[in-house]
């Protein structure tokens, strides 16, 4: 099999019962020597860079304020401010750091955004199975997909 990694689609219930899915990821982070905590992304092709709320960064072992003074601006042009940092994170099989800002919004979703990530993979979005997908750009498979992209044969 390939270098790649699966990760089914996240599961929100809403009001009336109605049910919502999207793509997500689970990142985990090493905490503590002994210690991983693993949390759920939203997979954002949208969003330039991955966010988490201030609020995670003590859990995390961050201290969120002592990282570069970030300001991130959301849909409909909302301004937030946060603190990036660089985070050693697991994604599945994967270990790799990535810049993650700490907005100081106490809703802020969880967010797997570009930077750092949508370079290093081949990202698939599988909306009918309910599942995405990222596979190591240096892989044949992932060569095999940009060639078919581009208009080649497979």
């Amino acid at each position: 099999m390939p270098n790649i990694q699966i990760f089914p689609y996240g599961i929100t219930l809403r009001e009336g019962g109605a049910v919502d899915v999207f793509p997500a990821a689970e990142v985990t982070f090493e905490v503590s020597k002994n210690e991983r905590l693993t949390l759920f992304f939203i997979i954002d092709s949208g969003a330039a860079i991955s966010a988490l709320p201030k609020s995670d960064a003590p859990m995390l072992g961050i201290d969120a304020k002592s990282g570069i003074l970030t300001n991130i601006s959301g849909v409909g042009g909302n301004s937030v401010i946060g603190w990036t940092h660089e985070v050693a994170v697991g994604l599945g099989k994967y270990n790799l750091k990535l810049p993650i800002v700490f907005l100081d919004h106490s809703e802020a979703p969880r967010v797997l955004g570009r930077a750092g990530l949508f370079n290093r993979y081949t990202i698939i979005f599988e909306e009918t199975k309910h599942r995405s997908s990222f596979m190591d750009n240096s892989t044949k498979e992932s060569r095999k997909i940009a060639k078919i992209v581009d208009g080649g044969a497979s």
